[in-house]
């Protein structure tokens, strides 16, 4: 509390040093300006005056004192502005500071709460649950038949598929000579059908008509 009260007091006199060096600072510009006017009427009139001669000497004079005023001022505003900006930057820095020592106070209180011991046992913990599920689902997968009684059901299981295949197999090749067969029956009707045709009453009609036009022709 006592830092934080120095530092804005401290600020607060380096902005009030600032304002006033800025002050003087305009005061001596003015007077200079007013000072090399003077110099300029005196010497105007060194030729109807005799005291003029003196009088712009001494003008001169001012304006060299303010001028080194102004210059010596100059170099204190320098040097305020530079240390404003030390100020600004040490408070930037102890903010750093006081953020990174929060963080490790932080840091320190959250890892005491953290016991290496019980984090390896946990760790022994989740891996032997891990192998304990991986245990249960081996058994779920597994088949309930025990000792020989699980060889002789999947020999079983064999041979009742050797049967299934067989039996499929004897109905497929039944069923392609039923396909054969009613092909064969099919091209036979075809050609029963063509005797016919031809054996019909009209086929010789036919032909003795087309005899009788021949002999009609021969004669």
């Amino acid at each position: 509390m006592g830092s934080s009260c120095a530092s804005m007091t401290m600020a607060s006199n380096l902005d009030a040093a600032a304002k006033e060096i800025k002050t003087q600072l305009a005061t001596l510009e003015t007077n200079i300006l007013k000072a090399d006017q003077e110099i300029r009427v005196h010497v105007a009139k060194a030729n109807i005056d005799t005291m003029a001669h003196q009088r712009a000497l001494n003008a001169m004079k001012k304006k060299k004192l303010f001028e080194e005023q102004r210059k010596q001022l100059i170099g204190a505003q320098f040097n305020i502005d530079s240390l404003v900006f030390q100020t600004d930057q040490a408070k930037v820095t102890l903010s750093a500071v006081k953020a990174l020592q929060a963080g490790t106070q932080q840091l320190k209180a959250d890892q005491l709460r953290m016991d290496p011991c019980k984090v390896e046992e946990l760790c022994d913990e989740a891996a032997m649950l891990g192998d304990e599920m991986r245990a249960i689902g081996d058994s779920l997968s597994a088949n309930y038949a025990i000792g020989k009684w699980n060889d002789e059901a999947a020999e079983a299981l064999d041979r009742e598929y050797l049967r299934f295949d067989q039996h499929y197999a004897s109905l497929k090749a039944a069923a392609a000579g039923d396909c054969i067969s009613t092909s064969h029956s099919r091209l036979s009707a075809g050609a029963l059908a063509a005797g016919r045709a031809l054996g019909s009453p009209e086929m010789p009609a036919a032909a003795g008509l087309s005899r009788n036009r021949v002999l009609a022709g021969v004669h």
